[in-house]
Parts: C-alpha cells; structure tokens; sequence
C-alpha cells in the first residue's frame, strides 16, 4: 500500500466514523464540565439575537493601511437552553468588505452553527476572495533562516553582502542598478523593489463538520476548494532612487529585475509558479475543553489533521500536509487578579513534495486558517510568510489581563493588556527538528472584547528585523 492509499484510508475511517456516530446525535451531549463559562461571564452573557457593524481600520506592514466593514449577526438563544453555558453562540453569520493603501482586497461571508439544533454536530462554512499584491517570498526552507543581506546602494562590485534590518534591506532594493545577472541586458537600468513580491488571488469555499464525543473530543471533516491565480513582479516599474543622490534630485521608474520567485522556479526549487486549483480533504481529531472559545480564561486545545490534494479530485497538484497544535489558557492568581490569564500555543507543520510553494506556507487548525512564519498569527515582528518550509514549528506565550469593563446599555466591553513573545523555524526534513536556530520575537497589545464573542486585536511587535504594528480581529492565537 502506497501513501496515497494509506492517507486516503484514514481520512474515510475518520468520515465513517462520523457517519457512525452521527446516529447517536439526537441524544443529550455530555460535555466536559471545564467547557462551562464561570458564574460571572455567564450572568453578563446576551440572550437572543444581537449584531455588531465594525468598521475596520487595519494596520500590517505588508498588507497596508486598510479600510472596510465587518457585520456579524449572533443568535444566542435563552439562559434555558440546553448547552446556553457551553456555547459561545448558537450561530454567527460575519461577512466582510475590505481594501488597503496597497491594492489587497478580503472579502468573505462565513456562518457557524456549535451544537447545531442541539446535536452534537457543529458547522461551519464560508467563501471568499483574497487579492494581495503585496504578498512575500523569501524563499523555502533553511536558507530563509539566514539574516537578510543587501549590497550596499544596491550596486554591484562595492563590496560584500552586508546584514540589514528589513527597512534597510528594502530601502537598498529600491536603489537603480546596473543589468548584471544573465537574464538581464547589461545596457538597461533596474531595480529590485519587487524582488521579494508577487500577486497571490484566490477564490476559496470551506466547509467543516465536527462531532463532539466522550464529553471533549471531536471527529473533524473538511473540505475546501480554492483556485489560486499568481502574478509575478517582474519587469513591473516602479519608484526608484539614483543611487548617488538618492530621491532628492532624481526619482524615476525603472523595470523590476527577475523576482526570487522566478530565480527559485527557473532553478526547478518550486512548483506553482502560476497558481493553480487545490481542493483540499481533511479528517482530523481534537480535544478541546476551553471554556470559551473566542476569549478562553481556561482549558486546552490538542488537535492534529491530515491534508490531502490530489489530481484525482480535480486539482493541479498531488500533494499531502500534516498539522499538529495544543493551545492551553490558565486564570492565574484568581484571589489577586480578577482576571489574569497565561495562554500559550505549539504547533507544527509537514508538507510532501509536489506541494507547490504557496501551499507549503498555508495551515489549517479546527479555529481557522492561517500562513507563514511571521506576521500576526504566528511569529509577530517578522513579515508574513518571511519562513516557509516543509517542515514547520512555532509558539507563543501570552500574558492576559483584562483590567477594566464598561457597559453601556445592552453593549458590554473588557479590556486587557496582553504582553507576549513568539518564536519558530523552518527544517528541509524532518530529520533535522531540532531545538536550536529559533527566531524570536516580543511586544505588547489591547484586547477590546465586545459582548464577549468580538475581539479586537491591536499589537506592537519586534524582531532584530522589524517593528510591526497590527490592527485585526480574533486573539493571535
């Protein structure tokens, strides 16, 4: 039995296995005691149907300064209800209009149903496109460890490579070259602004069904088919500076030279080049026992899945992807703190051979899904997607301290203070995890919890590259 076969075997254990159980549904669940909201935020829990319209002023470093808006409609039925205490809501329908300063554009309408009808079935679906122009390619694997390096101004033969901090770096890219590289003409004049940039748009519909069982475990099944379009920046113009008297006396645009993306293609390291179609099947397990799933004060998440793509279900690719996460929420010092709580995370990572290069960036946990090593939802102050590889491992630490409340009208806010410190790295093979080579990085945020279900993310990082700013929606982690 080959691996194909043996992946496509589990996942239709794991659906059977659903199926099996599906006929148990209709009894009352059994939930783990843990999962229960403590007294407090139980009396301060809505009934019925409520919504929110957020506008949205988004802050990334490479996704831009954004604007849109964001409704989301709750329904979370009476105090009476069977699993009132247990459910963050009964269902929620978000949908979202969204553009930056820099041409990215997320747009989406999701729902999600916990317990759906009282069962012990959950469901979740949405569609969306994603279009960043700005999205960033360093690279694949161990090599992407390595500090990054400019030539001075930019030029050719005024010495060796030299370590910068990314401003630095892309400030040296943005200088106007002479063609020096074989694919270039050496009478033509470039730039490498765009070297680290491409065009990534993509159209994708999830849907997730989960079955809880033995009070906190759950079966999961998913699926996703997402078509992906990649544009290149090379011989793109853009801004550029003369190299000797910088932007004050000349600014011009010249062409883009080839793209790391393009050298790492050309070179036979990648595949997708051009994008193409991934529909995804997934199986999985949890366990799950926080008590509250959109601000957890308590409990532990443990869950591992298995990705598989294939040709044989319409996509451009054969390829599979391994994910492993354990989340764990602690109140600390109760008789001290009001509400002090350490969250912290660990994940990990695989992606076969013939994943194509935008695939191997991408992970999918039972909370959603997310990309890279660095950027906002795993390794803060380092850029989005600055560490990909086949093999992938990271973590987090939290400190949250909800220090006030405010409630006006029927609207309840908290707030918290949240300083925390993240690392991970990327190996060629599994052979080679170790515990050495971490990059890390630090920083401080507000949390503005909404009627307990809406988070509001504003975070300070800093790596020995960067400083980064984050406006988003949703805890980190």
């Amino acid at each position: 039995m080959n691996r194909l076969q043996i992946i496509f075997s589990i996942i239709l254990f794991f659906y059977h296995s659903i199926i099996l159980t599906a006929e148990e549904s209709t009894k009352r669940i059994e939930l783990h005691e843990d999962k229960k909201l403590d007294k407090e935020e139980l009396a301060q829990k809505r009934e019925g149907f409520y919504f929110n319209a957020l506008p949205l002023f988004s802050s990334d470093p490479v996704r831009g300064q954004g604007g849109g808006l964001r409704t989301n409609f709750f329904f979370n039925g009476k105090k009476t209800d069977e699993y009132f205490e247990y459910q963050p809501y009964q269902y929620k329908i978000t949908t979202q209009l969204f553009q930056t300063n820099e041409g990215v554009k997320n747009h989406f309408v999701s729902i999600d149903t916990p317990y759906i009808f009282e069962t012990a079935f959950r469901f979740k679906s949405s569609i969306g496109w994603d279009y960043n122009p700005n999205s960033q390619y360093f690279g694949i694997g161990e090599q992407t460890l390595e500090s990054l390096k400019s030539r001075p101004y930019n030029q050719p033969g005024l010495g060796e490579y030299v370590s910068a901090n990314f401003n630095d770096y892309e400030a040296n890219q943005a200088f106007i070259r002479p063609g020096f590289k074989p694919s270039e003409f050496s009478n033509t004049s470039y730039s490498d602004s765009g070297y680290n940039n491409y065009t990534f748009n993509s159209t994708t519909f999830f849907n997730t069904i989960d079955y809880t069982f033995w009070k906190a475990f759950k079966w999961i099944g998913a699926s996703e088919i997402s078509k992906n379009i990649i544009r290149h920046s090379d011989k793109d113009w853009s801004p550029s500076k003369d190299p000797i008297f910088g932007d004050a006396i000349w600014e011009t645009s010249v062409p883009n030279s080839n793209s790391k993306l393009t050298e790492d293609f050309l070179a036979g390291k990648i595949k997708g080049y051009n994008g193409g179609q991934a529909n995804y099947f997934r199986t999985g397990i949890a366990y799950d026992t926080r008590d509250f799933e959109p601000d957890p004060d308590s409990g532990i998440l443990i869950e591992f899945n298995i990705a598989n793509v294939s040709k044989r279900t319409g996509s451009s690719f054969d390829y599979n992807k391994l994910f492993f996460q354990t989340k764990y929420f602690k109140q600390l010092f109760p008789s001290i703190f009001e509400e002090l709580v350490f969250a912290t995370r660990i994940a990990g990572s695989y992606s076969s051979s013939g994943t194509p290069f935008s695939e191997i960036r991408y992970m999918w946990s039972i909370d959603g899904p997310f990309t890279g090593i660095g950027g906002l939802q795993t390794l803060r102050g380092y850029r989005q997607d600055r560490f990909i590889g086949t093999m992938v491992g990271f973590g987090s630490y939290e400190l949250r301290w909800r220090f006030a409340s405010l409630k006006i009208g029927d609207e309840f806010f908290t707030f918290s203070l949240v300083p925390f410190y993240d690392y991970g790295r990327v190996w060629d093979s599994e052979k080679k995890i170790g515990l050495q080579s971490y990059k890390f990085s630090y920083g401080s945020g507000l949390r503005i919890i909404w009627n307990q279900a809406t988070v509001i993310l504003i975070d300070l990082a800093k790596s020995k590259e960067d400083t980064q700013f984050f406006i988003d929606f949703a805890h980190a982690f």
